[in-house]
């Protein structure tokens, strides 16, 4: 029966095949030399996964997540910082990438990093990212730019407010 299934040759139901297991058994273990069928065929093959397609989903696991080691061909890992905002922006398609497992005071938790898309957006998605990169840096330059004139009016508030004080109150004793 499991024969059909590639289970290899030594337990197909019969007679002779529980008599094959009953006379290994009796063998001494120096005697053995244990090579026997523990696997099917079909689990000693090399992992193939299919090739994804330009509109084609995204295959994930459970937990909306792809692993890194289980990324089909026609996707690819983009590790970069906020590369899902950018993604989620130009509406394409992403799943988050898990790396692994770290562990914390016995606790295992998942390290996601990065998201995969298809190949065909990986161009588009780093031109995007090198962009965005330079917008929220002069965004960044102007909050400062503002922040510092913003101390710069209180400094001079205070030392205009400190001068009309000294000069009506000044000198009264």
């Amino acid at each position: 029966a499991l024969k059909s299934y590639g289970m290899g040759s030594t337990n197909d139901g019969s007679e002779d095949a529980r008599q094959r297991d009953v006379d290994l058994a009796a063998v001494p273990l120096e005697e053995y030399d244990g090579m026997q069928d523990l696997y099917g065929i079909w689990q000693t093959r090399p992992w193939n996964p299919s090739r994804i397609g330009p509109n084609d989903r995204i295959p994930v696991n459970e937990y909306k997540n792809i692993e890194l080691e289980l990324i089909n061909p026609g996707l690819v890992h983009l590790e970069e910082p906020k590369m899902s905002v950018v993604a989620k922006k130009l509406s394409i398609p992403y799943a988050p990438c898990l790396l692994g497992f770290e562990g914390h005071g016995g606790n295992r938790t998942p390290t996601i990093r990065g998201i995969v898309v298809h190949e065909h957006n990986e161009y588009l998605l780093r031109e995007a990212h090198a962009e965005f990169l330079s917008q929220a840096a002069e965004e960044e330059h102007a909050n400062h730019r503002r922040k510092i004139l913003k101390q710069w009016k209180r400094l001079i508030i205070g030392m205009l407010t400190k001068d009309r004080l000294e000069r009506e109150y000044g000198d009264q004793e």
